[in-house]
């Protein structure tokens, strides 16, 4: 194959169309109405047009609400409006489907064989304006706890460059195959080259249950809402 130059070119031409640009819309209405944007990456799962991103790409995190408008652009272009499948904020995944056939899909790779210093090129949307953007860099630690959106979750370290935007996009080996969907980035000063992602055994057991069920089987609920009350007016309004 030639040296690791050649084999990141090669992985970079076989993936590229199996990632995509996510946008999103969200419409809030009270004495004035606003549209909200937002952007992120996805996967293409399926020839037939399911897509899997992050639940955070398509949730309002102040609502908790779907995005009113959901739009995926290939990376020839093309852009369809996408509908929400299912979500799992646990496992910060969520599946979308647009309406289209024959799409180039990502192989799932197995993530437990993964070490320390592989190398894996990070590809997505960064900033929501640089859709098809390739990193390189190395597996740095495999078991992280971190939290995300405030969900605790088990995830896998890497050191390529990510961005805003880049959530939902893929982590793939030097075969192509996606091993992990990246989900987090740490931000501050001077700190630099601390992305994470889900691992995809573990991304891909929730999104076979997402697209089966429209969400993930064998999690208990309880079926109550809260409502904060701050002033006796919304008490009596609402509790006579």
């Amino acid at each position: 194959v030639g040296g690791s130059g050649s084999v990141l070119e090669n992985v970079a031409s076989l993936v590229s169309e199996t990632v995509v640009e996510i946008t999103t819309e969200y419409v809030t209405t009270g004495s004035f109405q606003y549209i909200t944007s937002g952007a992120g990456s996805g996967v293409i799962f399926s020839e037939d047009g399911y897509i899997v991103t992050n639940n955070h790409v398509v949730e309002n995190s102040d609502t908790g609400n779907i995005a009113d408008t959901i739009k995926v652009r290939l990376s020839d272009g093309t852009e369809y409006t996408a509908e929400v499948v299912g979500r799992d904020s646990d496992m910060d995944i969520a599946v979308l489907k647009i309406d289209a056939s024959g799409l180039k899909c990502a192989v799932f790779g197995d993530s437990s064989s993964l070490v320390v210093g592989q190398t894996v090129l990070a590809v997505g949307n960064p900033l929501g304006t640089l859709g098809g953007t390739n990193t390189s860099g190395i597996i740095s630690a495999l078991d992280r706890e971190i939290t995300v959106e405030g969900t605790v979750m088990t995830l896998m370290q890497f050191d390529a460059a990510i961005n805003p935007g880049n959530s939902g996009g893929g982590l793939f080996n030097m075969k192509g195959e996606l091993v992990g969907v990246v989900n987090a980035k740490s931000s501050g000063s001077g700190i630099e080259g601390l992305g994470f992602a889900i691992p995809s055994n573990n991304a891909l057991h929730v999104i076979e249950q997402i697209i089966e069920f429209g969400y993930v089987t064998g999690k208990p609920f309880i079926g109550v809402s809260l409502y904060e009350c701050s002033d006796s007016y919304t008490a009596y309004r609402y509790f006579g």
